[in-house]
């Protein structure tokens, strides 16, 4: 069946009309946000939900699509936020930028202050995962806290060029989570140093007589999970050779040190598997 048209003007049919009372109703059912929480860590999910949160699913798509075909061609963390450079339609990519809450010295030295109470929470960083509370300073409270700016014509308070820039950030939070740290202008061994400096002084709080953790303590952090290795059968038997030459006096003496810790190296894992 022809549409109706006049002139260069097509007129379509889009149905029947409908009342909705939520978003969600509103949602054509084949315009799905693209992004799922499943795909990313929650630190990074911050930055995702950022933007989603603050604007429509078209939007979404199509920023997610820009980032899958590659449009984002740089990414930039800087202090206080991210910059990146997004191919659009014109001939110069358009500027994004994300910008986080502002934070002063004192609140950065709350977020190290509460690492510093947790058990193994430089650790945790180093592999990307964050408490909410830490979170909440270092990245934002909620998604409104989050502000972008585009260079292109779009009124919209999150674009799509916005949407892909937030998602590659997501992505870099989740592949270096270091990034993170160097959106407050810090770094892994700075948080290290500071964490380690108030360590020493929740230590003195908690030894205190009437402090709460006074007899019960505070969490320990997990044991260290060492690589087991025959480390004799992997190692340059050349190089054990060499230390004891330098605590033996003869060779009669190295060779004997030498086998004498082969067996002891043999007796102990002989003991370990039979255990």
């Amino acid at each position: 069946m022809a549409r109706p048209r006049e002139d260069n003007v097509i007129y379509a049919n889009f149905g029947a009309r409908r009342r909705v009372s939520t978003p969600e109703e509103a949602r054509h059912p084949g315009a799905e946000a693209p992004l799922r929480a499943s795909a990313y860590s929650p630190a990074a999910m911050r930055l995702v939900n950022a933007a989603v949160r603050q604007t429509d699913p078209g939007r979404v798509k199509r920023g997610h699509l820009y980032a899958e075909g590659g449009h984002v061609l740089e990414l930039t963390p800087r202090m206080g936020g991210c910059d990146g450079l997004v191919a659009g339609s014109q001939n110069e990519p358009f500027t994004v930028t994300i910008q986080l809450p502002a934070r002063e010295r004192a609140d950065i030295q709350v977020a190290l202050d509460m690492m510093a109470r947790r058990a193994g929470s430089v650790a945790r960083a180093r592999a990307g995962e964050f408490d909410d509370d830490v979170l909440d300073i270092l990245i934002a409270p909620d998604a409104s806290s989050v502000r972008f700016l585009c260079s292109c014509p779009d009124p919209a308070a999150v674009c799509k060029h916005a949407v892909a820039v937030a998602e590659k950030l997501a992505e870099l939070i989740d592949t270096r989570p270091e990034t993170i740290f160097s959106m407050r202008s810090l770094t892994l061994a700075s948080i290290e140093n500071g964490v380690r400096l108030r360590a020493v002084s929740v230590a003195r709080e908690n030894s205190q007589v009437g402090s709460e953790f006074f007899w019960s303590g505070r969490d320990l952090p997990s044991l260290p999970e060492p690589d087991i290795a025959p480390m004799i059968a992997d190692s340059d038997i050349d190089l054990l050779h060499r230390a004891m030459q330098s605590v033996s006096f003869t060779n009669i003496d190295q060779l004997r040190a030498v086998a004498d810790i082969e067996d002891l190296y043999e007796e102990l894992t002989s003991l370990d598997a039979r255990e």
